[in-house]
């Protein structure tokens, strides 16, 4: 008896958690265009890479990072989220795509994990002051 009110407990609030979980994953992410580039607290991830843009190819949606002398490259989807960070001369961060990234500007990768390493999550790009 003890034992079916407990399970009935659990499966009642298995919904609510469900709920809390996706909501704190939506604000995760929904934070994290505001983060500078290169201080992302998870940076040592293996899914997430700091480096200069060696080149763009926007018609094949694919940049190149240059990662400590070795290139590496991403190619974009069309939920691939691009983020201009203007922090360095204090203003916010803004929605980008791809045409906005350019050569020799610092950018922070995420890529999609394990299986999907060479498909960017989000894309962190430092703006340079006008």
């Amino acid at each position: 008896m003890r034992t079916e009110r407990r399970s009935r407990a659990i499966f009642s609030m298995l919904p609510a958690s469900l709920v809390l979980f996706a909501s704190l994953a939506f604000g995760q992410e929904m934070t994290e265009r505001h983060i500078p580039v290169g201080a992302y607290p998870y940076l040592k991830s293996e899914y997430v890479a700091l480096g200069t843009i060696v080149d763009v190819d926007v018609e094949a949606g694919i940049m190149t990072l240059d990662i400590n002398g070795k290139e590496r490259s991403y190619r974009m989807t069309a939920s691939t989220r691009i983020w201009l960070d203007r922090s360095r001369f204090g203003q916010t961060t803004l929605d980008g795509k791809l045409s906005d990234l350019a050569t020799g500007l610092k950018a922070e990768v995420r890529s999609l994990g394990p299986e999907r390493r060479d498909v960017a999550y989000w894309v962190k790009v430092q703006i340079e002051p006008p």
